[in-house]
């Protein structure tokens, strides 16, 4: 009897509903095979792409209904890694990526568009190709209706473009029950890169940092928000020369080269 009652209650807990997200172990293979180094390799996930397509399957069976039901962690991861596993189905669709013709090549030519950047793909971001969560999902939508809403700022460390300037793809996909590390982890790999991140002591620090920290300032709260957050990361030393000294704030000019092993090698 006691047997019986335990089979119902597991019964009851299905027909109840509990959230059917995927547990994103697909996502982590893919990584584990074709991420080496913040870099990615393109040519063989186009070759090999059986996982990545499994993978966004999983995605586009989730219903609205399975997210609302999951704790805010649970969909800020999803949504995370779905961005980031639409981002490299883009470009391997699209693999290897020339230079546009016409008037569009000549557009990026004169924005400084490499010729192998993502940028290259025809309306890279507002294009609706990818299915998520029961409908075609562009980049756009993803992140800035949907990822940024939700209101953490790390996720700027966390969501990649494709390009060598975007803070690097974790090496394991986001997860609900281990997130706030996991997004502390990719703050701490940029920070840990000085084509991301500087800091110059002195009487006037200087804060040298990833473009993307320009561009969304306002999900930080302004330029002194993004200098504020970074205190909490920094040693104490340092942190008390951010709260105490009127600091410097530049960008590094933004690299949207792919982030491709091809270009760039793998260790």
């Amino acid at each position: 009897m006691p047997l019986f009652v335990s089979l119902l209650a597991m019964l009851a807990t299905v027909q109840l509903g509990a959230p059917a997200l995927p547990d994103h172990s697909q996502f982590d293979r893919v990584l584990e095979g074709y991420l080496h180094d913040g870099l990615v390799d393109y040519a063989g996930l186009k070759a090999d792409r059986n996982g990545l397509d499994a993978y966004i399957t999983e995605l586009s069976r989730t219903t609205l209904h399975d997210l609302a039901a999951a704790s805010v962690h649970a969909q800020l991861a999803f949504w995370i890694n779905a961005y980031n596993a639409c981002a490299l189905r883009l470009v391997i669709d699209h693999y290897p990526i020339g230079k546009r013709k016409l008037v569009a090549g000549l557009v990026n030519s004169i924005a400084g568009v490499p010729d192998n950047s993502i940028r290259q793909i025809p309306n890279t971001w507002k294009r609706e190709f990818c299915p998520v969560a029961g409908k075609d999902r562009a980049l756009d939508e993803i992140e800035h209706e949907i990822i940024r809403p939700m209101g953490d700022p790390r996720i700027h460390f966390a969501v990649n473009c494709a390009s060598r300037s975007c803070p690097v793809l974790a090496p394991t996909a986001y997860r609900a029950d281990s997130l706030d590390a996991q997004l502390d982890a990719a703050v701490g790999r940029l920070m840990e890169d000085p084509q991301h991140f500087t800091f110059e002591r002195g009487e006037a620090p200087i804060l040298r940092l990833n473009k993307v920290l320009d561009w969304y300032k306002d999900d930080f709260g302004g330029t002194s928000g993004v200098v504020e957050f970074f205190t909490r990361y920094l040693p104490e030393a340092e942190a008390t020369m951010l709260r105490t000294r009127e600091v410097k704030v530049e960008y590094f000019e933004y690299d949207w080269t792919l982030n491709d092993t091809a270009v760039f090698g793998a260790s």
